[in-house]
């Protein structure tokens, strides 16, 4: 699996949005200025209340469902596709960047859960010690015996793979370097035995695999510390967004979802999305410039939505069908400052931007929410 894999599902889930919301109804007040709800998701079970890293700059996190996107994909990997030559794939790189920026920018509200959905991957570099590395995500292109990922999170310093998992194919298979430390419920927590694994953990249920990233140079963070206390966090229902009222909230009005992007009290939301020059540099295969690829999630810096926002979570939901997208619904909840809250006005032209997408917007206090849907049939 890969970035480019998300990136191009990306392409389509923008352009289908376009298209479809352009042949849609045009929006009707209706007079219901109630909040949707909807089941919280799983992945919000996860999502701390602080930073383990850096408590003042707020929690962010991104969630994916892989079997979804590879749906999407017709269960295909495009890897399999590309041209050999690497010019040639940075060229098509280049250009599908180029066409997802401009999609969001007539659309803001897809800027953010593409953008969580194009980071994701990185998450996968982070576990490059974890003996399940390889595996834990598949590509449709095998079988692996054992592991059927069906999502994948990342939160803070920690990665949350949801799906079904063979806890004695893991002990016969992905436990080198590693070794049992200890039960907790219904999870087994392996801790890192080896010189290479020294201070890795993850931790395993039958529908659960957790892991901590691993610490760049500069960071201060032992992983094993990361997984110890997302457990005590979920077994003991504490210190989670999903604690806070605020942070029901911002879940049960958005639900489940295809791709999701989220930040939780944070002073400077768009600040924090610009790109680390040094982390791009690191990353091989770029061959763009010195200031890496153009990553950021194409928001103007001074958009009143998400200039000010303190938490919010940003999704996507599309139903597929034969590797093709039928519907798609993208939902925005966000908390703001009392003297910062953005008027109707301002969440149509900021975060919907497109006058003939069918939408509803509900403004409450401090709490802004929208719900753009695409609910006609995609035709080619």
């Amino acid at each position: 699996m890969n970035r480019r894999q998300f990136l191009r599902t990306g392409v389509i889930v923008a352009a289908a949005s376009t298209l479809v919301g352009r042949v849609g109804a045009q929006n009707e007040d209706d007079g219901d200025e109630e909040f949707p709800t909807y089941e919280l998701p799983d992945y919000s079970q996860w999502v701390p209340a602080e930073s383990h890293t850096d408590p003042e700059t707020g929690v962010f996190f991104t969630h994916v469902d892989w079997e979804t996107v590879m749906a999407l994909n017709g269960g295909e990997n495009p890897d399999d596709e590309l041209d050999d030559e690497l010019e040639d794939e940075l060229e098509e790189l280049e250009d599908e960047l180029e066409e997802l920026g401009e999609v969001v920018e007539q659309m803001p509200i897809l800027g953010l859960p593409l953008y969580g959905a194009f980071l994701t991957p990185f998450a996968i570099i982070t576990l490059l010690f974890y003996p399940f590395v390889e595996d834990i995500i598949a590509d449709n292109s095998r079988d692996i015996d054992g592991i059927d990922t069906t999502t994948i999170t990342m939160a803070d310093e920690l990665v949350i793979f949801h799906g079904e998992y063979d806890r004695d194919v893991f002990e016969e298979q992905y436990t080198d370097g590693f070794e049992e430390a200890e039960e907790r419920e219904d999870f087994t927590v392996y801790v890192g035995a080896e010189v290479l694994t020294e201070g890795l953990a993850f931790a395993l249920s039958n529908d659960i695999l957790i892991a901590g990233m691993m610490p760049g140079e500069e960071d201060e963070f032992v992983p094993e510390d990361i997984v110890y206390e997302a457990l005590d966090r979920y077994l003991e229902e504490t210190d989670r967004v999903v604690d806070d009222e605020d942070g029901v909230w911002l879940f049960e009005t958005t639900g489940d979802a295809s791709m999701a992007f989220g930040a939780w009290e944070t002073d400077d939301l768009l600040g924090a999305l610009e790109p680390d020059v040094d982390d791009l540099d690191d990353v091989e295969d770029q061959g763009q410039d010195d200031q890496g690829p153009d990553t950021d999630p194409d928001i103007d810096d001074d958009n009143p939505v998400f200039d000010d926002v303190e938490s919010v979570v940003n999704n996507l939901v599309f139903d597929v069908d034969d590797g093709e997208i039928l519907t798609i619904e993208a939902r925005f909840a966000g908390r703001y400052p009392e003297d910062a809250v953005p008027s109707e006005s301002e969440v149509e032209e900021h975060l919907i931007g497109e006058e003939d997408v069918p939408h509803e917007i509900v403004i409450q206090n401090r709490r802004v929410h929208a719900t753009v849907t695409f609910d006609e049939e995609l035709e080619e």
